[in-house]
């Protein structure tokens, strides 16, 4: 049976359609980007004797595919890093539970708390969309005092690219939300231009954020629906959530 939300409607044909809103988690809801990398250069250090992060395009590309790049651009050969996959992932997860802090709230990013409240109270379904592993995440999430707020997640585990996220995302709303999948409307949420070219691969409603390493010029060049320095104003972003 389907859930009835406040974003629901009807389109000129009949069909009831409910808005979705998926949001990136690194530099779109918190920045805990030191501690990634220093989780990258430790196992990289420990498998490959890397000893330094060459500058790689990162932003909302799966957390193993960070590890390749990482690991190329030091002269790692591909199939040498994408043979130790299982071990960089369990190091990975396993290294980050010592290297975050155990209170992240102090860098959960302004007004993201503040709109998922109001997301929650408007009843808008929400989702977690990130390139993280599902144990590094969970880890994050849970720290910064977020786990709660985002009843369907989908983790960069066994991705090359970020749109097998969005996919795992909106199968997943299908039993969470109780929504036939071709009556979700999706909006995303993210800082980068991947996040942008991702969302419009759905059809989605792109909201994008200057929280990350793009200006709100560079993310405007690749034409998202919206553009905002950050999701402190709460009232313009829920706009542009529910927008006609």
């Amino acid at each position: 049976m389907t859930i009835p939300h406040t974003t629901s409607s009807v389109t000129n044909d009949g069909q009831i359609k409910t808005r979705v809103v998926f949001f990136d988690m690194d530099r779109t809801i918190l920045d805990v980007s030191p501690f990634h990398r220093k989780n990258f250069l430790t196992v990289l250090n420990k498998l490959f004797g890397v000893t330094e992060l060459f500058k790689v395009v990162t932003s909302g590309v799966p957390m193993f595919e960070v590890m390749r790049r990482f690991a190329m651009a030091a002269g790692i050969s591909e199939g040498s890093v994408n043979a130790k996959q299982d071990e960089i992932e369990r190091l990975l997860v396993e290294n980050i539970q010592t290297i975050l802090p155990q209170d992240l709230q102090d860098f959960v990013l302004p007004g993201a708390v503040q709109l998922l409240e109001t997301l929650h109270k408007n009843k808008i379904p929400v989702g977690l969309t990130t390139g993280s592993l599902r144990g590094v995440a969970s880890q994050v999430l849970s720290r910064a005092g977020l786990l709660g707020y985002f009843p369907l997640t989908s983790f960069g585990d066994d991705c090359d690219h970020r749109r097998q996220i969005i996919d795992r995302g909106l199968e997943k709303a299908t039993w969470v939300y109780g929504l036939a999948r071709e009556s979700i409307e999706l909006v995303t949420v993210g800082d980068a231009p991947m996040d942008i070219e991702a969302g419009k691969e759905f059809s989605a409603i792109t909201i994008a954020v200057a929280t990350g390493l793009s200006s709100m010029e560079d993310l405007r060049s690749h034409h998202p629906d919206y553009v905002f320095p950050n999701l402190s104003d709460t009232q313009a972003v829920l706009n542009a959530i529910t927008a006609n």
